[in-house]
């Protein structure tokens, strides 16, 4: 009885997860991409140029698109960076500044040029890293602020680009 328990419970198992699939969500005839410049509403200078890079190198790394000029492409990843926060993360035990987090966020649209449609959009897809800032007692540990940045940014171009070809 157990064994028959086992098995049943196995097969509704594998039944059920049968109905997801890994394939990608992005349609046959986008094989090219462009990634115009966002527009940026917050007031920390360079996030619109490394945001770029990081979702072109998204692009590239994924391997399901190419990227080409904007008015040669299939699809358009744009969007605005509207948030970028620069907060307090953790404190010591004698309550200092410990750690601050980056968190960088973005509204997003991938639009099908071909078929002149938006795909998906999302508002504040979002991308963070902590870092220790200098001068502090751990700051031999961890990441700089402009490294924490750039994560941030590589950790939002990914999310974009995931929810591009997967559909997730």
């Amino acid at each position: 009885m157990r064994c028959f328990f086992t098995l049943t419970c196995l097969i509704a198992l594998c039944a059920g997860c049968s109905y997801y699939s890994v394939s990608g969500s992005l349609p046959g005839h986008i094989k090219t991409a462009a990634v115009p410049l966002f527009e940026n509403e917050t007031v920390e200078p360079g996030l619109v140029e490394d945001l770029t890079d990081a979702i072109e190198d998204a692009i590239l790394s994924d391997g399901n698109m190419k990227i080409t000029g904007e008015f040669q492409s299939d699809a358009l990843v744009q969007g605005t960076i509207v948030e970028f926060i620069d907060e307090l993360d953790t404190f010591s035990r004698d309550e200092k500044a410990e750690q601050f987090k980056i968190r960088i966020l973005a509204d997003v649209q991938f639009y099908d040029r071909v078929k002149n449609k938006v795909i998906w959009e999302q508002k504040r897809m979002e991308g963070w890293a902590r870092y220790v800032p200098s001068g502090s007692a751990a700051s031999g540990e961890g990441q700089s602020r402009d490294s924490a940045k750039d994560e941030a940014l590589k950790m939002l171009a990914n999310e974009i680009i995931d929810k591009t070809v997967a559909g997730w």
